[in-house]
């Protein structure tokens, strides 16, 4: 299985962990736009996508 995870790049906190590809939108949505470890205000495009192999 294939995972993605959406991490803060201020506090580096793993915000989302997705296992069926979507947008960084929807993903962020649960969180009102924001890191819930360091509050920080989170822009979708500012994110880019990495894919490593686990």
């Amino acid at each position: 299985m294939m995972t993605a995870d959406v991490v803060c790049s201020k506090c580096s906190s793993v915000i989302y962990t997705m296992r069926m590809l979507k947008s960084v939108k929807d993903a962020m949505r649960a969180t009102n736009n924001r890191c819930p470890v360091c509050g920080a205000a989170l822009n979708p495009s500012d994110f880019t996508v990495t894919a490593t192999r686990r």
